[in-house]
């Protein structure tokens, strides 16, 4: 049974949870992936599904140190954990461009008749799955952090339901973005765009990359 002293911070972590996993960088990288890497809408969504688990697996433990042992996150940390995220995904985005490169492009065909595409062009997907995962495994929600702080009153059932209502929102709303821009990217049907997919998308994901850092760097010291 929920004590009503805990339903305020339920909504408040449920409205933090879900503006936090709107942010393009909690799902922009998986719509790009999806689209490079020639995945399936179920492929995309199952990786998006194991890599949202990481995130929220490594702030609820953050969180229940935070909690338990009082633990101060000191700059350095943050600034580690912000710095593996971002360079995963630089990294992506480099090896996107490396592949464009190389020749590993989508080739455009306007064939009416049946026929198959030698693919050789689509990278292995490693890169991408790993560099996904350590994104948002490596970068926790740290506005949620303080709400754990707040609620300690509550006890470990309140942290449980604080923790229940994070994977809800974060899931919910990625699960959302991703869906929305992977179908609208799918309809978009260019020659041009398809034969220069790696270098458009390797570009995005560099600029990502700098995006993620500064802004949680500039989050982190406000």
């Amino acid at each position: 049974m929920i004590s009503n002293e805990l339903w305020p911070f339920l909504l408040t972590g449920l409205t933090v949870s879900i503006l936090h996993a709107a942010l393009p960088t909690h799902w922009l990288p998986f719509v790009l992936a999806g689209r490079t890497q020639k995945w399936s809408y179920t492929r995309t969504i199952s990786i998006l599904l194991i890599a949202g688990l990481g995130h929220i697996l490594t702030t609820s433990l953050i969180g229940a140190a935070v909690v338990w042992m009082g633990l101060q996150l000191n700059d350095n940390f943050q600034h580690t954990m912000t710095l593996i995220a971002s360079v995963s995904v630089f990294l992506f985005g480099v090896y996107n461009l490396v592949q464009h490169f190389r020749g590993f492009k989508h080739s455009h065909c306007d064939h009416a008749e049946p026929h198959n595409h030698d693919y050789q062009i689509n990278s292995k997907d490693g890169w991408a799955i790993l560099s996904l995962l350590s994104l948002l495994t490596f970068s926790p929600c740290e506005s949620f952090l303080p709400i754990y702080v707040s609620a300690w009153k509550t006890g470990w059932i309140g942290f449980g339901a604080l923790t229940l209502v994070l994977g809800l929102g974060t899931l919910i709303a990625m699960i959302c973005f991703t869906t929305l821009f992977y179908m609208t990217m799918k309809q978009i049907k260019m020659s041009w765009l398809e034969n220069n997919e790696k270098l458009i998308m390797g570009a995005i994901l560099i600029c990502l990359s700098f995006v993620i850092y500064f802004t949680e760097v500039s989050h982190n010291h406000i």
